[in-house]
């Protein structure tokens, strides 16, 4: 049955030319669905370079994605963003309807602000909404809060969803808050386990390698803090070393971690860099390191569990649902004290860890088809 399943994932984050890494999280949940129905993928973005609609049909892998980019407005123009805003869905969804005919499921990727076009197409052909979603921003620890016409928005789309499945229990709890009287089921992102291999068990005599990936953003993933603790450790022992991660915030960390007096042959920090490469530095490493101050279901920490690596993470939003003491630490969001801690404990037994032991528990949680079969599972109720 799931085979003539015709599924639309409509996306309020996806990879695209401003952001190539934005919502990739939410392209792999669309691979694992496209393995077992037919799923097109439908996107609009607004441009600076953009004088016009423009559509672009493309097959990627499994789906097909259908992006529809269109003239940025002034910000301040409200009514003419959100009259682009629709025209552009409206052109996407004719094109998808040319290959697929009609849909059976609208499967919404984060409530706003693409759950406008959710409401439309519920009302003017009956499509049934589920909604997954990531957004931290629910999260009463993000400092970020929605404003009316968002909170109207994912409201009115939250009524009409067959079902809400938040990537963790801690993200659901935060939504019921807005919405509480829907049906939810906690869905988590997945690993491309084809991609992410395991790594080999640490050699015994050679530096503990140490990994960070993230935004570095430090109001969000406490770069700073984590670098204050690393020189700590740095200064103690010498058999570890550690490599960052990240985008445009990397050069004012170079910085950070000279006034700390890191050696840089001890600390690597790189840009921004692509899955397949992250997932080749993944098993390049024996340790992962997380010291956000909010987080949800973080991908990089699944990705670190499929490879086999043992976590360290601030105990914030679903990470408590995800490291355990058998594949890694939790500690909370800004003790540094305890970071160094557990820091050291874990480098003094990383040989404790079994990274097979590690990759097979998380496979089975966040591999594609393990997260398929639920997501499958729930369209077919309510198809």
């Amino acid at each position: 049955m799931s085979e003539s399943l015709h599924i639309l994932f409509l996306a309020s984050w996806y990879p695209n030319p401003d952001e190539p890494q934005d919502g990739n999280f939410i392209e792999r949940h669309a691979q694992a669905v496209g393995r077992h129905a037919k799923v097109a993928v439908l996107y609009v973005h607004s441009l600076a370079s953009s004088k016009d609609f423009r559509l672009e049909l493309k097959e990627n892998k499994n789906i097909l994605e259908c992006r529809v980019f269109y003239p940025k407005t002034h910000r301040y123009n409200f009514l003419q963003k959100l009259t682009n805003y629709k025209k552009a869905h409206r052109i996407g969804y004719q094109a998808l309807l040319d290959r697929f005919v009609q849909f059976d499921i609208c499967h919404l990727n984060v409530f706003y602000p693409a759950g406008i076009f959710a409401l439309y197409l519920k009302k003017k052909y009956q499509i049934p909404i589920i909604i997954t979603e990531h957004w931290t921003k629910f999260l009463p620890i993000n400092p970020a809060t929605f404003n009316f016409h968002e909170k109207y928005i994912i409201s009115k789309v939250g009524q009409e969803a067959a079902m809400i499945c938040p990537v963790s229990t801690d993200l659901k709890k935060a939504i019921q808050k807005l919405i509480p009287h829907n049906r939810y089921q906690v869905i988590p992102n997945v690993v491309d386990t084809s991609l992410f291999k395991v790594r080999s068990p640490y050699s015994e005599g050679q530096p503990v390698r140490i990994l960070h990936i993230s935004t570095l953003n430090d109001n969000h993933k406490n770069t700073s803090g984590m670098l204050r603790v690393l020189a700590k450790v740095f200064k103690e022992r010498t058999d570890c070393t550690a490599t960052f991660i990240g985008n445009h915030y990397g050069d004012h960390f170079i910085k950070i971690a000279d006034d700390l007096g890191i050696p840089k042959e001890r600390l690597t920090i790189l840009p921004e860099i692509p899955l397949e490469e992250i997932a080749t530095k993944m098993v390049a490493h024996d340790l992962f390191l997380l010291f956000s101050n909010y987080e949800n279901l973080p991908c990089v920490i699944s990705e670190a569990l499929v490879s086999g690596l043992p976590v360290l993470a601030s105990n914030v939003g679903g990470v408590i649902e995800m490291v355990t003491n058998e594949n890694g630490r939790l500690v909370e969001a800004g003790d540094e004290t305890t970071l160094e801690i557990r820091l050291n404990e874990m480098i003094n037994n990383i040989q404790s860890f079994d990274p097979n032991e590690i990759s097979k528990n998380a496979r089975g949680r966040y591999g594609y088809d393990a997260v398929a079969q639920e997501l499958l599972e729930v369209y077919q109720k309510h198809s």
